[in-house]
């Protein structure tokens, strides 16, 4: 029963980030015109999951989020271009933290916190071709935090559910520098706007989430993405 609901989500899914990817490239094409569309030039739409973890505080497992953004393609030679990319939602935090901010010694039963955090992610990255159909990325990567907060769930004694937020921004480094990288496939090639890539990202988070004054916390982001990224190139 679980696989024909999962097969069922994904292809919804699928079918909505491919109508938004081509509404998406009609609104740049419009803003930016056909120049903006070419093999040399292009944007893309990128839209997928995230797996975040947080390797340095124990006990905790990864996270699962929404990511989505957009991308540029300025081509330098036959194997290598400049990508760019603009991510406005990309979450990143882990399960399973200790402190709840609840009281549990009292009417709490259960509970189980989780760190939440979203980032602007920028990053500049250099692609290389390695064949018609892969290709490789990787560069750095500047973040921007928007948000932070320890989200607690749990029941009550008497059977009640309850949940609780804080936030924590104040807490967290404003700022994060990364290495991402990518393994590409082109899945179909463009034709009149209309080209999917599947694309694999490994991104390793190079300085710390938390400030210093955090007390007996320290840890880097450690995240996964698989998302799918629409090239708006207008090849007949």
């Amino acid at each position: 029963m679980l696989r024909p609901l999962c097969t069922i989500a994904f292809t919804l899914l699928f079918t909505l980030t491919t109508s938004l990817a081509h509404a998406q490239a009609a609104l740049l094409v419009l803003l930016f015109g056909d120049k903006a569309a070419t093999e040399n030039f292009h944007f893309t739409l990128d839209a997928g999951l995230n797996l975040s973890s947080m390797p340095g505080v124990s006990g905790t497992t990864p996270a699962t989020g929404f990511y989505f953004g957009l991308g540029t393609f300025i081509k330098l030679n036959d194997n290598w271009a400049f990508t760019p990319e603009f991510k406005p939602v990309s979450p990143r935090g882990g399960k399973g933290f200790e402190n709840a901010f609840v009281d549990t010694t009292g009417a709490v039963g259960s509970y189980a916190t989780q760190l939440k955090l979203n980032y602007i992610d920028i990053p500049l990255q250099f692609h290389r071709q390695v064949s018609e159909r892969f290709y490789l990325r990787a560069g750095p990567q500047v973040s921007f935090l928007t948000s932070g907060k320890l989200a607690t769930t749990g029941d009550l004694v008497g059977g009640d559910a309850f949940t609780v937020t804080k936030d924590i921004q104040d807490d967290l480094m404003p700022v994060e520098l990364a290495l991402p990288i990518d393994l590409g496939l082109v899945f179909s090639k463009p034709r009149g706007y209309k080209g999917i890539d599947l694309r694999l990202r490994y991104c390793l988070g190079l300085t710390e989430v938390f400030e210093a004054n955090t007390a007996g916390i320290s840890s880097t982001n450690s995240t996964v993405q698989f998302f799918l990224s629409f090239p708006f190139v207008n090849v007949e």
